[in-house]
């Protein structure tokens, strides 16, 4: 897996953290800017929440849903991955570290850890980076990179975040704040390319898609 199609899981131990958030809209603003890449998300969670989300939205985002690991382990993902038919496919995982996340860190080329300022988020992560650090030994071609979220600039927490996360290893330039837009996105079933296109949360999205662009040499 790798040379025909590249996967960007999104992971953290701790539910809450906006997975799917970053899931859905990293998708959305990567198709948006590639129209002609084929751009899918596996659904991994039960809870199934980027599958209505995308599902159920007003407009077509370009970005196909795919459930995945109905099993809850994922004994089947690195088949069910390979047989989507995309160039990008970003999988949304469900919370704690289990069998599910070990293999699908296991199958990507890149993963992203969403962290938030809380002391229970940072403690969380841990989890999430040690499983990181020990898939790119068996594989140095794997990348990781955290995302400050969910963050408020006007606490001490979250001025602090990126220094205690930059002690763990590469730290997203883009920090995404505590912003309505995106959960208001959300009950419209879209991204915030289409959302909210030219705000504050727009342009957040569109500088961790260029990085995570820039990190797996995305072409046409």
């Amino acid at each position: 897996m790798g040379d025909t199609i590249k996967i960007i899981t999104v992971m953290q131990q701790k539910g809450g953290v906006g997975k799917t958030t970053i899931a859905v809209h990293l998708a959305t603003q990567i198709k948006e800017l590639f129209p002609k890449l084929k751009v899918a998300l596996a659904d991994a969670d039960p809870q199934k929440s980027a599958t209505v989300w995308l599902n159920n939205g007003a407009a077509d985002s370009g970005v196909s849903v795919h459930q995945v690991a109905s099993d809850v382990e994922g004994k089947r993902l690195m088949d069910e991955l390979s047989s989507i038919d995309a160039d990008l496919v970003v999988v949304d995982l469900p919370p704690a570290i289990a069998a599910i996340s070990m293999r699908a860190v296991l199958y990507a080329d890149l993963i992203l850890v969403p962290v938030g300022a809380s002391a229970l988020d940072i403690e969380a992560a841990r989890h999430a980076v040690d499983l990181c650090k020990e898939a790119i030994g068996l594989d140095p071609s794997k990348k990781f990179l955290l995302i400050p979220n969910r963050v408020q600039m006007n606490t001490a927490a979250g001025r602090e975040l990126r220094d205690v996360l930059d002690k763990w290893g590469p730290v997203s330039k883009a920090t995404l704040c505590l912003r309505v837009a995106y959960a208001d996105a959300v009950m419209h079933g879209i991204g915030i390319n289409s959302f909210a296109p030219g705000s504050p949360a727009y342009q957040e999205i569109g500088q961790l898609a260029e990085e995570v662009i820039q990190m797996l040499d995305l072409r046409l």
